[in-house]
């Protein structure tokens, strides 16, 4: 069954985002929902900091993100980017 996922939805990275410094599991928020030319649906995330602030907002493609698991246990860990 595929994954319904809709604005301002909490979600979790799938998969690692090295070139901006993000890990598998990494939280993020949903803020656009977008498609490329072929059709293929994307997601506007946006990244924030254990103080609310932006660290970065990136296009993904829809096998980039996952929701999070029930009664999952978040993390927290140093940002650093480049």
């Amino acid at each position: 069954m595929k994954q319904k996922f809709e604005k301002y939805q909490q979600i979790q990275l799938a998969k690692a985002l090295p070139e901006y410094h993000f890990q598998s599991g990494d939280a993020a928020t949903i803020v656009e929902t977008v498609s490329n030319k072929k059709g293929e649906k994307g997601y506007v995330l946006e990244f924030f900091d254990c103080d609310g602030e932006t660290l970065k907002v990136i296009t993904v493609a829809e096998d980039f993100i996952a929701l999070p698991p029930k009664h999952g246990v978040v993390n927290f860990r140093p940002y650093k980017a480049a």
